[in-house]
């Protein structure tokens, strides 16, 4: 039987610190897409994306990463009125390396 795969997107900023994440310009990359299997292999691709911009990333103004993941959903199926579900981020700063999970739509069976 074939697995259904799925359609993940994956967004890389940085900043000096977390307050400054919003307010610092063009610190946002281009967003990422991968097709996985499921929500697992998507965080595992997530976090090796995240560790490996952040190895080569130096200065002042990595000294927060974020790598914030979402399921693209199929067409015409909708969550709470959105297009996509919200799993969670990768946080690599002075603290190290954290998962936190989106409090809502994380591992919803969809």
């Amino acid at each position: 039987m074939k697995t259904a795969m799925k359609t993940y997107n994956l967004d890389l900023r940085h900043a000096p610190s977390k307050r400054r994440l919003n307010a610092l310009p063009g610190n946002r990359l281009e967003p990422l897409k991968r097709r996985l299997p499921d929500d697992d292999a998507a965080i595992r691709w997530a976090q090796a994306e995240l560790l490996d911009f952040a190895r080569h990333a130096r200065g002042d103004k990595y000294q927060y990463v974020e790598a914030a993941l979402v399921e693209l959903l199929p067409f015409s199926k909708l969550i709470d009125g959105k297009d996509y579900r919200r799993l969670g981020r990768w946080v690599c700063n002075a603290d190290g390396l954290n998962w936190r999970e989106s409090p809502v739509g994380a591992f919803e069976d969809v």
